[in-house]
């Protein structure tokens, strides 16, 4: 029988078995591997939003006015909110006032061709052509006094205007005698006389009133001659006031 080799020990078996050494490496891996797994579960644990689900519903609209109470009623002016009529009452006292609408714009008016208001001026009267002509309006400017001299002998034939400040009472006014009637005739006759004096002043005055009756008798029978025929009753009233001044003119040369 073959005696054990003396040189080989063999272990005891009551000798622990070492542990492997481990490196810090593998510790720190299995370290990570034990905290991912933790924080992996609860990301697949946390819940997720659902993004189809209705919106809640909002609250009730509180009252614009007290503030405290739900509005059921809105204004129909700012639609503001109010909740009574006592809130409305307050919100009419101090609502702003609403503006007011501008007016549309006027359509300019159409304007006269270049033609239209000679034949307009002949067709309303023939001594219209006084009031576009320039040689009356240097006339007016040679002599500023000049269109006050023809408004005096103008309220000549005019009739006279009551005195408004003598107030008769008309129990008395029917016993007083008539005042002396006014006629047309009368007037003329009156603005004849003021006409012929005026052109008889000496000086400046009785000039320019001179000048001015050779100028309408020149502006006249320029006018009658452009225009031709005109109707009758034109006809008579230019006839009138030429006749007129031709008269006060013939009585000057006469008396002189």
């Amino acid at each position: 029988m073959v005696s054990p080799d003396p040189l080989i020990k063999r272990e005891s078996p009551d000798t622990p078995i070492k542990e492997q050494s481990r490196s810090p490496l593998s510790l720190a891996n299995h370290d990570d591997g034990k905290a991912s797994t933790p924080q992996l579960e609860q990301t697949e644990s946390a819940p997720r939003e659902d993004k189809s689900a209705s919106p809640k519903p909002k609250g009730p609209v509180i009252c614009g006015i007290c503030t405290t109470v739900a509005s059921k009623y809105k204004c129909s002016r700012c639609y503001l909110p109010y909740c009574s009529v006592a809130c409305n009452k307050m919100h009419q006292m101090n609502h702003p006032p609403d503006p007011k609408p501008e007016p549309p714009p006027t359509p300019p008016r159409p304007s006269q061709s270049p033609a239209e208001p000679t034949t307009a001026c002949s067709a309303r009267h023939p001594f219209q052509i006084l009031a576009t002509s320039d040689k009356l309006l240097w006339l007016f400017s040679k002599y500023p006094k000049l269109p006050q001299q023809l408004l005096d002998i103008h309220m000549e034939t005019q009739p006279p205007a009551e005195d408004a400040s003598v107030r008769i009472p008309a129990s008395l006014r029917q016993r007083m005698p008539a005042r002396g009637n006014w006629s047309h005739e009368k007037g003329i006759r009156k603005g004849k006389a003021a006409l012929r004096r005026a052109r008889q002043l000496p000086g400046e005055a009785g000039e320019a009133v001179r000048e001015y009756c050779l100028l309408v008798l020149l502006l006249v029978e320029e006018n009658e001659a452009k225009n031709g025929a005109r109707t009758m009753l034109q006809q008579q009233f230019a006839q009138q006031d030429a006749d007129l001044i031709r008269q006060l003119m013939e009585m000057e040369k006469g008396g002189s």
